[in-house]
């Protein structure tokens, strides 16, 4: 009897299938050359340039002038990093300016109370130099702090908008300057703190407020994108209910978030003394309008949910460079507070031609 015949059908598993790619996947340069700070990064080359070919003989693109970019830009990152926390969280700061010289205040003070002899501070001789200093940096950064936890507290406790909170406390900070120095500036700092800080340089190669502001924004990159401290924060900028559900204590993140804007605040303040020897306290009333400009300039959401720490720093580099092209090319320095209110317009116009696409 003949037997049925087996009938072989190829084996699904010599089948060699070609790979498949995902075109819906964009490559890792593909994303990077399409990223916020990509982006930014080519707008402020291009204002170099620019600003390079109008300068006299070039001189923008100097090493000198470079390294007055790096150190003009430096305060203005280290705020706009810390500005990005809060904004990301659905917050804003708007006392940042009164803190930094609140807290710079508050430093000159200490350093020429521990320098020495009044006579010999008013000299410049400071015979308790290094101690005097030392404090000073811990006073500037323990103003900025506690300047930063009464935000906080303000906020939890009055349950009011920060953005009111932080606007009365700008009245507040800058009345406080003005009470502790009676209205006169604070100078003859020790000059040891410019030659070994303010306007030092690294290895001769960038300045160390500049490779501060790296290193800061380096942290701050890591916490924002690696840890759950930027999880808590950026859920608290989508949905203040639904991070409580999660189990985000909103209140307990809100200090955390203020200590921290307030704390580089001081820092700010102090490198501010350390690299003019002297208080400015009719300065840094354009810090917050500037810091809040970088942040949504870069990437971050003025209503929160979305931070880049990468693009808030490469975005307040643009101001530096307007402010130092202007001056350069001799256009007077009132000019700058029209620069920083049409670069907080255009940041705001971006931020909402970025959310109606996401609709």
């Amino acid at each position: 009897m003949n037997q049925p015949t087996a009938v072989r059908t190829p084996s699904t598993e010599s089948v060699t299938t070609p790979p498949s790619f995902d075109s819906s996947e964009p490559s890792a340069a593909r994303r990077l050359l399409t990223s916020t700070a990509f982006l930014i990064a080519v707008v402020v080359v291009a204002l170099i340039l620019l600003f390079g070919l109008l300068s006299p003989n070039g001189v923008f693109l100097g090493p000198a002038n470079f390294r007055n970019l790096a150190l003009d830009s430096a305060q203005l990152i280290l705020l706009a990093v810390g500005m990005t926390f809060l904004v990301g969280a659905g917050e804003l700061d708007l006392s940042i300016g009164a803190n930094v010289i609140l807290s710079s205040v508050v430093a000159a003070k200490v350093i020429t109370w521990l320098g020495g002899s009044p006579e010999a501070v008013l000299a410049g001789e400071y015979t308790n130099a290094l101690l005097a200093v030392l404090a000073g940096v811990a006073a500037a950064i323990g103003t900025g702090l506690l300047f930063g936890f009464i935000n906080a507290l303000l906020v939890n406790t009055l349950r009011v908008n920060s953005f009111i909170v932080t606007l009365a406390m700008m009245s507040v900070g800058s009345g406080l300057a003005y009470i502790v120095t009676n209205g006169v500036n604070v100078s003859s700092l020790p000059r040891e703190m410019q030659k070994g800080f303010g306007s030092a340089d690294f290895f001769g190669i960038i300045p160390i407020p500049a490779l501060l502001a790296l290193v800061v924004g380096a942290i701050a990159w890591y916490t924002m994108t690696k840890l759950r401290f930027g999880t808590h924060t950026l859920g608290m900028g989508s949905s203040l209910r639904a991070a409580e559900r999660a189990g985000v204590n909103v209140r307990r993140q809100r200090i955390k978030l203020f200590l921290i804007m307030g704390g580089i605040c001081g820092l700010v303040g102090f490198i501010d003394i350390a690299r003019f020897l002297t208080t400015n306290i009719q300065g840094h009333q354009g810090d917050a309008l500037a810091a809040i400009a970088a942040v949504v300039i870069g990437g971050t959401s003025l209503f929160g949910g979305r931070a880049s720490v990468p693009g808030s720093m490469i975005a307040a580099i643009i101001p530096a460079v307007l402010i130092n092209g202007l001056v350069i090319l001799r256009v007077g320095s009132f000019y700058q507070l029209v620069v920083t209110g049409a670069i907080l317009l255009i940041a705001v116009g971006i931020d909402q031609r970025r959310r109606a696409q996401q609709k």
